[in-house]
């Protein structure tokens, strides 16, 4: 038994060692290629998600089970019954189209965020730990035009302009989750956000007159906030039908910045003056859901996110945030909703193929920044996906694929068309059990 202790422990040390990698900033994409509108603002927003949440529509603010930890809610972690790790991996093909440019295609894949959760007291009292980005700054922009080099001859030279763009915020959080009634239970999460926003705007001549030039920007960021939470379930529904309310609210904080800029020509690099300080405002957030059981096998669910970018302020000069206030931010409003049919469920022994999960989901997210102040970049898409039952009890593999679209082709603006597809590990299993004595 304490050979097995000592295992355990180590696997558990283990995936904490892997957070603590993964928060490193180094980490952040560098392939720029993202969708063009992570440009602007802070990046484009992400939310980390359990695999059964991705795969319906990206919400399941009220979802709670003892096969799955929520980390959408710090109350559901009262639910903990085994300790859970979960991880994924995203693939995204994107292809953009706009007017009067041939379309193009892009490809990159991402860690999509690492989640370890354990009851304190099972079934009463729980914890948990999680690592994701929280937005993503990932894009390549080049405008070909041309540069009068022989005013007296009228002869013009090729002239590129090229933006580029990685990086992006993380956010490490830690929470408990507390059943305070046998249908009411509240939990509370404290979330560090931290991470670099580098930008590079380059100029290149096809005529040895003009000097080739890169003026790189790299913004640090780092704060901390908290997020609030509840889940409450319905009594006095009908036999074999639940219903499970819950909410969120984040609290409203400052991010401390730091910016460094350097010109790199090809005479060599130079610093453009010293780091300038400045702060960065996130909003608050709300969010309301349910979860639904009309039967044993389905559950739907229906969400929506309320941030309150409109009221975010910046020191900095950022795509899309005016130095001088928030003109032309948006609040963020997302509105999901899903069903998973589960054949097995309650039924433990059943076959393989019943004891698989299908999933179905459809979302809406309007963004909080644009290009252009009087147009709203929204995505739609379509989830789906399957939960694989492993041979290892308690221990699931989810494959998801999300379908969608972003943006408009008119008005100068870029549509993206883009496919997701998510591969998630949930590992649960007991650990840190008391052992016998006698």
């Amino acid at each position: 038994m304490s050979s097995s202790y000592s295992r355990k422990l180590s696997y558990a040390l283990g995936c904490i060692a892997l957070i603590a990698v993964f928060a490193s900033p180094a980490l952040a994409q560098s392939s720029n290629d993202g969708s063009v509108y992570s440009r602007f603002g802070l990046g484009e927003r992400h939310t980390w998600l359990s695999g059964k949440s991705q795969a319906m529509g990206g919400g399941g603010l009220a979802l709670s089970s003892s096969l799955y930890a929520n980390p959408l809610n710090p109350a559901s972690l009262s639910d903990q019954i085994l300790t859970r790790f979960a991880g994924g991996l995203t693939y995204e093909s994107i292809t953009t189209e706009a007017d009067g440019f041939e379309s193009g295609r892009l490809a990159s894949g991402s860690l999509s965020g690492i989640h370890l959760s354990f009851p304190l007291k099972v079934n009463s009292l729980g914890a948990g730990l999680s690592i994701a980005p929280y937005t993503r700054v990932s894009y390549r922009i080049q405008d070909v035009g041309a540069v009068l080099s022989s005013p007296e001859q009228q002869e013009s030279s090729a002239l590129i302009k090229e933006f580029n763009g990685n990086g992006g915020l993380y956010q490490l959080s830690g929470g408990v989750g507390y059943r305070v009634a046998p249908r009411l239970s509240v939990g509370a999460r404290m979330d560090l956000i931290f991470g670099i926003l580098e930008e590079a705007r380059s100029t290149f001549f096809n005529d040895s007159r003009f000097v080739d030039r890169t003026i790189r920007e790299s913004t640090r960021l780092r704060g901390a906030t908290a997020t609030l939470g509840a889940r409450y379930v319905v009594p006095s529904m009908p036999e074999g039908m639940g219903l499970v309310l819950a909410s969120t609210f984040t609290l409203p904080t400052t991010l401390d910045g730091e910016r460094s800029a350097a010109l790199t020509t090809a005479i060599g690099r130079d610093t453009l003056g010293t780091s300038t300080k400045g702060d960065v405002s996130l909003p608050m957030a709300a969010s309301a859901g349910l979860a639904f059981q009309p039967a044993v096998r389905w559950t739907i669910l229906a969400d929506i996110t309320w941030e309150e970018w409109s009221a975010l302020e910046s020191d900095f000069t950022l795509p899309g945030i005016p130095q001088t206030g928030a003109n032309g931010l948006s609040d963020r409003v997302r509105v999901s909703s899903g069903v998973e049919f589960w054949p097995a469920s309650g039924r433990p022994f059943a076959s393989y193929g019943s004891r698989i999960a299908y999933r179905l989901g459809v979302y809406s997210d309007r963004a909080y920044a644009s290009p252009s102040p009087d147009q709203t970049i929204r995505s739609v898409g379509v989830t789906g996906g399957l939960s694989l039952p492993s041979l290892i009890p308690g221990t699931t593999i989810d494959l998801n694929i999300d379908v969608g679209q972003r943006g408009q082709t008119g008005n100068g603006l870029v549509k993206d068309r883009y496919m997701r597809f998510g591969l998630n590990i949930n590992f649960g299993e007991r650990w840190f059990d008391r052992l016998p004595l006698g």
